[in-house]
């Protein structure tokens, strides 16, 4: 991929674009989650839908998926649970192994949350021609590329001072 030098306004104008985007989209998220008819938190959400995404796991595995602390994780699973839509079941493969999986009612909250965010989406990109649409699905997929390209880089540069000096 061809890399070319970007002004600095543009970055600027971008990266505000960015934050600005990130903050409204979590309050947009907010206002979807605190329907009655849904009645979830970020992180929980988050955790639904990881859970949803992995069928079963195991716990690690899930705080590894939602970059939360396992501390974290144990309170908001246990909240699921106490909500109906998680349960902690044993792994077929190994008897010993707990994991967490979604409940019936879990799944249906899953539909929920994914029909609203679709409705709040159409909304949204309803000004969008669809070539308009199409080309912002282009434009953040090279995006997302290249944040996780960055992610990548980042985490195989040293850290500290000391590391570079070494």
């Amino acid at each position: 991929m061809t890399q070319h030098v970007v002004p600095s306004v543009r970055i600027e104008a971008i990266d505000r674009l960015f934050r600005e985007l990130t903050w409204n989209g979590q309050k947009h998220a907010m206002q979807t989650l605190t329907r009655p008819e849904i009645g979830l938190t970020l992180p929980q959400m988050v955790t639904l839908l990881a859970i949803h995404d992995s069928g079963r796991c195991r716990m690690g595995d899930l705080a590894d998926a939602t970059m939360q602390s396992g501390g974290t994780l144990t309170g908001i699973v246990d909240r699921l649970i106490a909500d109906g839509l998680v349960e902690r079941v044993r792994s077929a493969s190994d008897r010993r192994v707990i994991e967490v999986a979604l409940t019936e009612i879990g799944r249906a909250r899953v539909e929920e949350v994914t029909f609203a965010r679709q409705n709040n989406m159409e909304r949204v990109l309803s000004a969008f021609s669809e070539r308009q649409a199409e080309q912002f699905e282009q434009l953040l997929t090279r995006f997302l590329q290249g944040l996780q390209s960055a992610m990548e880089v980042d985490e195989n540069e040293p850290t500290t001072a000391q590391e570079v000096a070494v």
